[in-house]
């Protein structure tokens, strides 16, 4: 799997988990994520020529561990700096630090009940640097468990219930 798609799956991973997760500070009425198998399409213009395609089996403990789990760690390569709802709408501005280089974005989640939701992360100069979309398709299929991610192949790549 070529370096831009790991990003891009990384990048859904951690929006879905910071969009969804459940008790956020200053996000407090997030509506209910509904369990089963989502599906993603993830863009990032200028590094990947197609979308990528993924799934995940989720629910709202798989959400809230994933926003823990990027919250927790004061050694992670991006954080938080604002985050807000009005609405259906979530507004978060994150810093991230890739060796000494301080980027800054800013990512905008509409929510559609807790069905379905589009994500778009932009660049401090407007420029976007991610669009994903992501709905729920159904129960997750026998096998598959809650937490796990499936690549554009059909293959788990991670669980995000694991430690």
């Amino acid at each position: 799997m070529s370096k831009a798609m790991r990003f891009g799956l990384l990048i859904g991973v951690i929006a879905a988990g910071c969009a969804l997760g459940a008790d956020q500070p200053g996000i407090r009425d997030l509506p209910d994520v509904k369990e089963g198998l989502w599906e993603s399409s993830t863009m990032m213009p200028g590094a990947m020529d197609k979308p990528m395609h993924t799934t995940m089996c989720t629910s709202n403990a798989v959400s809230r561990k994933m926003y823990e789990d990027s919250h927790k760690n004061g050694n992670s390569l991006c954080k938080e700096i604002h985050s807000e709802r009005v609405g259906s709408v979530i507004t978060q501005d994150i810093e991230c630090n890739f060796s000494g280089k301080v980027t800054r974005s800013r990512s905008v989640t509409t929510l559609t009940g807790n069905t379905a939701m589009h994500l778009e992360t932009r660049k401090a100069d407007n420029s976007v640097e991610s669009v994903i979309d992501m709905k729920w398709v159904g129960a997750c299929p026998a096998g598959m468990k809650l937490g796990d991610v499936t690549g554009p192949d059909g293959k788990v790549m991670m669980n995000a219930m694991a430690p």
